[in-house]
């Protein structure tokens, strides 16, 4: 768990050390919330790689996704549409890391290119899950690069210690911490700080 407190991160509020992994519900599924699946992921000690079916991954390998947003502008991410009740992409729960650490793991910024310069480069197959799609930048067209992604090809193994979690606000972390002090064995990976987002982002606005 290397610190990356050093500059540029220090003079550029647009930039940070961390990445970010937000959960959400899967209750469609297996009646999980994203308080859940915040928990199964701690006591397993892994991110799971999402694939066609359950994400956005191209090719047949899955990745474990992440977003390199400084924690103030995640409030933006968050927003109407993407916490859409009936089908919610994000969740005000999930996982922080250092890019050092995530980096030493073998995660790595996508390539944002279009379906015509995967096929010129010849990205192989192999390699698809590295790519995501983006055609234009006239705010009509394909393009995801506002959430600076990160992935990791597979399943992302967590340290013991983690850096941080985020959740809704500061009764899920009274109540995280509870769960984890009454049975930390449980825990495969268990967070040094646990920051409700209303508190770090100064509200929710779209929640």
């Amino acid at each position: 768990m290397r610190d990356s407190n050093n500059l540029p991160f220090l003079e550029r509020p647009d930039l940070s050390p961390f990445l970010v992994h937000l959960t959400k519900n899967t209750k469609a599924e297996n009646g999980y919330s994203a308080f859940d699946n915040l928990v199964h992921i701690l006591q397993k000690g892994v991110v799971w790689g999402s694939d066609t079916k359950k994400g956005f991954v191209k090719g047949p390998h899955p990745a474990a996704c992440f977003m390199d947003i400084p924690f103030l502008s995640l409030k933006y991410v968050l927003n109407a549409k993407n916490t859409d009740r009936s089908r919610p992409r994000y969740e005000p729960f999930g996982i922080v890391v250092s890019k050092a650490y995530a980096y030493d793991s073998g995660c790595r910024p996508v390539l944002y290119l279009s379906n015509k310069e995967v096929s010129v480069l010849k990205v192989p197959r192999g390699e698809l899950w590295r790519v995501v799609r983006f055609e234009g930048a006239d705010g009509n067209a394909v393009s995801w690069v506002h959430e600076r992604e990160w992935r990791s090809r597979g399943d992302f193994k967590l340290p013991s210690e983690l850096r941080a979690v985020l959740v809704k606000v500061p009764r899920d972390a009274e109540r995280l911490r509870k769960l984890i002090d009454s049975k930390p064995h449980r825990f495969a990976s268990t967070p040094l700080s646990i920051i409700p987002m209303t508190v770090l982002c100064q509200g929710l606005p779209y929640l």
